[in-house]
């Protein structure tokens, strides 16, 4: 039986309906600022994409957008400007800054509940401590695939990636939702042995078509989280054409995870607002 597709669309509209929602129930919008530093296309792109995402769903965005001679005090004030301010209540820096600037300098002067990139040496940690705190989105958007494709808890999973902004916080995501993650990467041994064993593949190894099927079996379901560019085409880490008919479940590149994550920012700004300090 060929793998049943979990597209993010569904999802990620889900999620954005019910933000909308609490929005309005709350009678008034919060506010969120994103800042770029520079002319990186990228950035730019990501820049302009959460600021009409953001207007879309009734949130007030705040768009900072500063020129790449831009001096570290003078944008080490601005963070810490939008960091005092009550009145915002989530910050996001995009993380492509001139090279004499440092990006984890400036984003860590994000308090913990604005950091709705999750991204800050404190949200970090008070993830890993099982504190409160705000999650990277696409580790969040993975555990809303896991949610959909009904994934039981105890569950074993493989993450192929161990970075800081995938791996490592989705590994405390899991144990916290009681699955059982495995971290592999480059330098693991037995690899196929390992993820053949597991329930769930999440795979963001950085290579297109990296996944192929000897990596799974029938009972597989596959998280791919990847975005690579191949021949003028987006591609993922798994190949969805052979895996498609071997695997339970499988999510596409694109209209998968990429769908879903962008959603879980806003998602998190929603949590800021019941994650600040009360005086």
């Amino acid at each position: 039986m060929p793998a049943a597709i979990y597209e993010g669309r569904t999802i990620s509209d889900r999620i954005a309906e019910s933000i909308r929602n609490e929005i309005e129930k709350r009678g008034n919008p919060p506010r969120l600022s994103v800042i770029r530093i520079g002319k990186d296309a990228a950035s730019a792109s990501y820049f302009r994409a959460k600021i009409r995402k953001g207007r879309d769903l009734g949130v007030e965005v705040d768009a900072h957008s500063l020129p790449p001679e831009t001096g570290a005090d003078e944008a080490a004030n601005l963070m810490d400007s939008l960091s005092a301010d009550p009145e915002v209540d989530g910050i996001i820096l995009e993380n492509q800054v001139p090279e004499h600037l440092s990006y984890v300098e400036l984003a860590n002067r994000i308090p913990y509940w604005k950091d709705v990139d999750g991204a800050t040496f404190a949200s970090l940690g008070r993830l890993m401590s099982g504190e409160p705190c705000l999650a990277p989105a696409t580790p969040l958007a993975v555990m809303e695939f896991m949610k959909e494709m009904q994934i039981p808890q105890g569950s074993s999973v493989a993450i192929i990636n161990r970075t800081i902004t995938v791996g490592k916080p989705l590994s405390m995501l899991m144990l916290s939702s009681n699955y059982t993650p495995f971290i592999l990467h480059s330098r693991s041994l037995r690899i196929r042995e390992i993820t053949r064993s597991c329930d769930v593949i999440v795979v963001a190894a950085g290579h297109p078509g990296f996944l192929t099927p000897e990596y799974a079996t029938g009972r597989t379901s596959v998280i791919d989280v990847g975005i690579n560019s191949k021949d003028g085409q987006i591609t993922g880490d798994a190949d969805m054409e052979k895996l498609a008919p071997l695997v339970r479940a499988i999510t596409p590149v694109p209209g998968g995870v990429g769908a879903v994550t962008s959603t879980m920012v806003f998602s998190n700004l929603m949590a800021a607002i019941k994650l600040k300090p009360q005086k």
